[in-house]
């Protein structure tokens, strides 16, 4: 197997970009991204069983982070300090060892094997516990029910949605299955009142009320339209806004690459998202694994990459290559941890300044001219700059530049400012003050003469 170099010897490969969203922001244009000064500081841990086929990663109820191995049929611990313990999966007669995983609310930690088609389940002490066989064809993803159980979704021969339980006294697997077939049913999340959300490649959200353990629940179907026709959903979580947080990609198919990617928030009416460009050439971004942080944001991982989008919309992007996260989850260090399944290694990187960095952005003018005793124009409003001041001087052919009236531009960063008298020589504007958002240092802009 390749060894992959250290994150710090890459410092240079680094790519960060920033941008400021307002809720309801229909599109966010994105600036050129800078080079920071430092590497952000990240340190992996190689897995000891070679070529394991690491999946899934979630923070378990004992504080540690846990990990499963599709190839090796393992369950991996690796604790905030680095050191690893797996844990042996027997066989029951499937081809694939343990792959997506949940920390369920009884403390333990579920799990699907067999080509996710047989659903089992461990302790914190790493003891698989012996579960009634029940099989429902190709598996998909888990979510963690907000009492006891679990959520999961079935592919194939007839996609569906489940809830399942371990009884307490036969230790059987029970449960349901919504009676409606859906096309592909995508990653979930349990809302605060226990209500399951889920999408589907159809071009909608559902949300199942959870009545009661024992019984169906009752489903709604919600149309959403992404940034592009071909997005589908590919995790959800929800925010400290109480809102339903997605991330996006076209999927692609048998002969075509994943590609593209944004994020999305839905209100309760309507999806409102925001494109995601490349970090660097030739990788798409292709979010997914959204998780809420310990610091009230929502974080995702990427191709090479992670992005975090702030309660007041600043989205934040640093690129992290060589490492590819395949799964990520905050420990209780307040590190972001990950998992890298080419590399066959699990890592952690510190939230610092180093991740992402202060950027400075130099603003834009576009002056139309003077027209009526007025000066118009627009300011190119860079993301996370706000339009500011807007003060207008006349230089004569010779001589220093005066000043000749000054105003604000509006929110959408057009002026026209009134001035005073009409002086000889060509009009320019400065636009002297701006707002700027966390990580981003607005400058001075200044327009062509007129």
């Amino acid at each position: 197997m390749r060894v992959r170099k250290s994150a710090v010897a890459v410092a240079g490969a680094l790519l960060m970009a920033s941008s400021a969203l307002a809720p309801g922001s229909a599109h966010a244009e994105q600036a050129a991204p800078s080079v920071p000064v430092a590497a952000p500081t990240i340190a992996t841990y190689p897995v000891p069983t070679p070529d394991a086929g690491i999946e899934s990663l979630v923070r378990g109820a004992d504080g540690n982070l846990w990990f499963t191995e599709s190839k090796g049929w393992k369950l991996g611990r690796i604790t905030t300090g680095g050191a690893i313990t797996e844990f042996a999966v027997a066989p029951q007669g499937g081809s694939t060892g343990p792959t997506n995983m949940v920390a369920a609310h009884d403390g333990h930690l579920y799990f699907l094997t067999d080509t996710s088609a047989r659903l089992r389940r461990a302790t914190t002490a790493g003891a698989v516990e012996p579960m009634a066989n029940y099989g429902f064809g190709q598996g998909g993803y888990l979510a963690a029910a907000r009492d006891r159980g679990v959520w999961s979704t079935k592919l194939g021969p007839s996609d569906a949605v489940l809830r399942m339980w371990v009884d307490p006294v036969t230790n059987e697997t029970t449960g349901w299955q919504l009676p409606t077939s859906y096309g592909m049913p995508t990653p979930m999340a349990v809302a605060a009142d226990g209500a399951l959300w889920y999408g589907d490649a159809f071009g909608h959200l559902r949300r199942v009320d959870d009545v009661h353990p024992d019984q169906g629940g009752t489903e709604r179907s919600y149309p959403v339209q992404w940034t592009n026709a071909n997005y589908d959903a590919t995790s959800l979580a929800f925010g400290a806004d109480g809102a339903l947080w997605a991330t996006g990609y076209s999927p692609g198919q048998i002969l075509t690459s994943s590609e593209g990617g944004a994020i999305g928030r839905f209100d309760g009416t309507r999806l409102t998202s925001w494109e995601l460009p490349k970090l660097a050439p030739g990788v798409e971004p292709v979010p997914h694994s959204m998780v809420l942080g310990p610091d009230g944001a929502l974080w995702w991982a990427e191709r090479e990459g992670i992005g975090r989008i702030a309660p007041d919309g600043a989205i934040s992007r640093a690129r992290i290559a060589p490492w590819d996260p395949a799964q990520i989850a905050f420990g209780g260090d307040g590190r972001l941890w990950f998992v890298d399944r080419a590399a066959n290694r699990v890592g952690a990187i510190t939230i610092d300044a180093n991740l992402f960095p202060t950027r400075q952005v130099a603003r834009k003018v576009k002056l139309r001219g003077v027209v009526g005793g007025k000066v118009k124009g627009r300011i190119v409003a860079e993301p996370g700059c706000r339009a500011g001041k807007v003060v207008a001087y006349a230089k004569p052919g010779k001589g220093k530049a005066r000043k000749v009236g000054a105003g604000k531009a509006n929110a959408k960063g057009r002026f026209a400012v009134k001035l005073r008298k009409r002086a000889a020589g060509k009009v320019f504007v400065k636009v002297k003050t701006s707002a700027p958002a966390p990580g981003v240092q607005c400058l001075a802009a200044k327009s062509r003469a007129r």
